[in-house]
């Protein structure tokens, strides 16, 4: 691969650095057994993280499009993924739901799981280079992500949708990372898992972005990179443009 000065690197967090997958499988599993899914009809631990997998990656693509809320994300998926578990809903309380989302809620931001390669990453260009956040997960998890992962000090700034009042991929989001970055989109990476909100996103705003795609995910978008791993990035940039 040829390099290419950057003077500032945009990261996603979530299935691109945090491995959102492990830690909320593992939460999960702890909360299968902690409340006995088994005998409300969930047939497994696995069966339940099959089902969460599904419906609630169907819900984060509703929500990245505008087409539901947060508070119906927060508040329906649980509902949701007992249904598609094949629960028996009958045994399954509205205050239950409340009290398992609030428990999953509070747990899966303090596990500590990685992407594999990115704390080596962050560590080999962390000082060299501005690096920042741009994620459309909501405001009061992400920096306990970070800071129960230990990558909290590496970002010099987290740009949420929240704050920015837009998502991933519109203007709006990567206008306001700009802004408050003090950066400029010709001299920006942008590296994310999500070809629409990370890599379209940011190639539409005019910034070169890493696809990082380890499931080989194939696809017909223009991008400027693409890997299947972190470690691959070190070839990708250049010294920092000064």
């Amino acid at each position: 691969m040829s390099k290419k000065s950057y003077k500032y690197l945009f990261f996603d967090l979530d299935h691109t650095l945090w491995d959102f997958d492990a830690n909320a499988r593992e939460v999960l599993q702890e909360l299968y057994h902690h409340h006995d899914l088994a005998n409300m009809g969930i047939e497994s631990a696995d069966h339940f993280w099959d089902r969460f997998y599904t419906t609630n990656n169907g819900l984060w693509a509703k929500y990245n499009k505008g087409e539901i809320d947060k508070f119906y994300l927060r508040n329906e998926r649980f509902k949701l993924i007992f249904e598609a578990a094949g629960a028996v809903m009958p045994l399954v309380q509205d205050n239950f739901l409340k009290e398992f989302n609030k428990q999953f809620l509070h747990l899966c931001p303090r596990k500590s799981k990685l992407i594999d390669g990115a704390m080596d990453l962050l560590e080999q260009l962390h000082g060299k280079y501005p690096m920042f956040i741009i994620t459309n997960g909501f405001e009061e998890v992400q920096s306990i992500k970070m800071a129960s992962s230990g990558i909290g000090h590496f970002f010099d700034r987290v740009i949420t949708s929240e704050k920015a009042g837009f998502k991933k991929p519109y203007a709006g989001i990567f206008n306001y990372a700009m802004k408050w970055c003090q950066a400029h989109p010709e001299k920006s990476l942008m590296i994310g898992d999500n070809l629409g909100a990370d890599v379209v996103g940011a190639r539409e705003y005019g910034m070169d972005q890493v696809y990082f795609n380890p499931e080989g995910q194939v696809h017909e978008e223009e991008v400027t990179y693409e890997v299947s791993h972190l470690s691959e990035i070190h070839s990708i940039i250049a010294q920092p443009l000064r």
